[in-house]
């Protein structure tokens, strides 16, 4: 019998339908009910942790190219980083939260402007 390999995105799901299940922390050696070995859900983590800290991008598709968008500016993953930054005080990172959340309107409403032209 033939073994069939997953696609890449085969496997994230995989990852993250396991994740989703999960109703605390865990331990990593549980992706092995994903078919995952140690170093290979190591090396999953930590892209999935890597791609988690880059830029929202949405993509556009048309019949023959699909264009990369990005959905955020500097300023707006400046504020998010900041929110998710643990060590922050509170009273900061809420701060940091309304700013990315005025961020995100403010780019989607030049967006809408830019589209109507």
């Amino acid at each position: 019998m033939v073994k069939k390999s997953r696609t890449l995105l085969q496997r994230a799901k995989e990852i993250f339908s396991l994740i989703e299940n999960e109703e605390n922390s865990f331990p990593k050696s549980r992706l092995k009910n994903a078919g995952f070995n140690p170093d290979t859900a190591e090396k999953w983590l930590e892209l999935i942790i890597f791609i988690q800290r880059q830029p929202r991008i949405r993509l556009i598709k048309t019949t023959r190219n699909t264009v990369v968008e990005k959905l955020e500016g500097r300023f707006s993953q400046m504020s998010l980083k900041y929110f998710l930054d643990e060590t922050q005080p509170l009273e900061r990172r809420l701060r940091s939260l309304g700013a990315y959340a005025d961020s995100i309107i403010v780019q989607q409403r030049q967006d809408r402007l830019l589209k109507s032209d």
